[in-house]
């Protein structure tokens, strides 16, 4: 089940997937997956920038968590600009960590005797330092999520270190990874098994394709 994420840009008669009603739909089509028990699919992190700035950042975040709010199952486009028509390595690298603040987010708060530590406030109290407990230590790392290309640092240090950006950060640790690389290699009998799915549905006609969506190609009833 896919969600049908294209909104239309009525000035230009284009699609814009990274409209803000993009993730709207995405969300209720999520929501009606649910009521058929079905798996669904969709559009994440997608936006019209043409290049990687402010838009792109704004316009990907939108589509993105109401995906994963709603509980998408493979949500797909990640690291690309133009609806998906570019697609940029370091951009692919931010979208990996505006998943995992999509996914804390997701997460919320969990709220239990351990997680409170009233023994830990009571013994701090409200001047104590927090940062010192052992609970602080024990607990941060899964409270807290740290996306490695953003920097936090003090002003100072960040302007000693050489004022790198975010997106500096990420495009030279996608160059990192890309030199790093070794690719996997999968069992021969599942390669030959891939492609030869790769040739069937390679060999399938436009007609075929839409007939699916036709009232014939469709049994309402069993869903």
């Amino acid at each position: 089940y896919g969600t049908v994420s294209t909104v239309a840009n009525m000035r230009l008669g284009t699609v814009a997937l990274g409209a803000v009603e993009t993730g709207i739909i995405t969300a209720a089509s999520a929501q009606l997956a649910r009521r058929y028990g079905l798996p669904c699919r969709s559009v994440g992190g997608t936006t019209e920038a043409k290049v990687e700035d402010f838009q792109a950042g704004a316009e990907r975040m939108a589509t993105l968590l109401p995906a994963v709010l709603a509980g998408v199952n493979f949500i797909t486009c990640a690291g690309t600009l133009d609806g998906t028509m570019l697609e940029s390595d370091p951009l692919l690298v931010l979208d990996d960590e505006l998943c995992g603040a999509a996914l804390r987010i997701a997460r919320g708060i969990q709220v239990n005797d351990d997680t409170l530590a009233l023994d830990v406030i009571r013994r701090v109290g409200a001047s104590g330092n927090y940062l010192a407990s052992p609970h602080t230590a024990a607990h941060y790392r899964q409270e807290l999520y740290v996306p490695p290309s953003f920097p936090r640092e003090p002003y100072e240090r960040w302007e000693k270190d050489g004022r790198r950006a975010a997106l500096e950060r990420a495009r030279e640790r996608a160059r990192d990874i890309l030199s790093r690389h070794q690719p996997r290699t999968l069992d021969p009998a599942l390669e030959r098994e891939l492609e030869a799915y790769r040739q069937l549905v390679a060999g399938r006609t436009l007609e075929e394709f839409y007939s699916f969506e036709s009232e014939d190609g469709q049994d309402l009833n069993t869903l």
